[in-house]
């Protein structure tokens, strides 16, 4: 019997490392490889995978929005590979099929493969189906934790960052870039996923690269076509796209 498989990672090594694994076992048909969310869900409709090898750490679409986009349509078996353990760590409390954690050797690798081929010799379970429901919806609930600091490497060093300390973020390809005051610095996070973890009582997304402290908003004038132009209290001038004017008005009650 053969079994069909769509890898999905921004990273062009992360996904060579699969498919060359996934080339070992003659059984598996790869269909496509996606570097971005928003591709992944185009091709999990279309070619209708038996399992999905699925980076949960991406740009603007991360892995937990990719399900939660096709779980209407299609429900593949999902091998979840990321570089961080509390996504992990909650698959596991939900029953999730298997993950991946990076740096995984090839018997950790041929093991969730296994797993994911006799899940795909039966039609999905109901119990499978809830399983994954459940993971999408814990990973939009922190217990209402948000995070108070940010930790970030510079020169071999590790730095920490109050989230009250911070002006703005804006997106820096596949990272963010954390300003406070004059300074600013990188850190290995998607934006998306960084805003999930802000207290949005203080932090809002004003546009799809930017998320601003309210505390640090001194002033908002009309721009072009709808569009703002926010006046941070150091002089910093930001963009507030249109579709994000009525989430900010509610948020500071203006």
């Amino acid at each position: 019997m053969n079994f069909s498989a769509i890898v999905v990672d921004d990273e062009e090594y992360a996904r060579d490392i699969v498919k060359s694994l996934l080339a070992q076992d003659a059984s598996i048909d790869l269909l496509a490889e996606c570097s971005n969310g928003a591709e992944a869900i185009e091709q999990i409709k279309a070619l209708k995978p038996d399992m999905v090898f699925l980076d949960i750490q991406m740009p603007e679409v991360n892995g937990f929005e990719v399900i939660e986009a096709t779980r209407n349509t299609y429900n593949p078996h999902y091998i979840f590979t990321t570089a961080y353990d509390a996504f992990a760590l909650r698959a596991f409390e939900v029953n999730a099929l298997d993950y991946l954690l990076k740096p995984f050797d090839d018997d950790r690798f041929f093991d969730a493969l296994q797993k994911a081929k006799n899940k795909a010799e039966d039609p999905i379970s109901e119990a499978m189906k809830k399983s994954l429901l459940a993971l999408i919806d814990s990973s939009k609930k922190t217990a209402q934790a948000y995070i108070k600091r940010i930790s970030v490497r510079t020169g071999g060093r590790i730095h920490f960052i109050n989230v009250e300390d911070i002006d703005w973020i804006e997106a820096d390809n596949q990272y963010v870039k954390i300003h406070t005051g004059p300074k600013s610095q990188v850190h290995r996070q998607s934006l998306s996923e960084l805003e999930s973890l802000l207290d949005p009582a203080l932090f809002i997304r004003i546009h799809r690269s930017t998320i601003v402290n309210i505390d640090r908003i001194a002033s908002l004038e009309p721009h072009f076509r709808g569009d703002f132009v926010i006046s941070l209290k150091d002089s910093t001038r930001l963009k507030l796209a249109k579709s994000r004017k009525e989430a900010l008005r509610e948020l500071m009650g203006w």
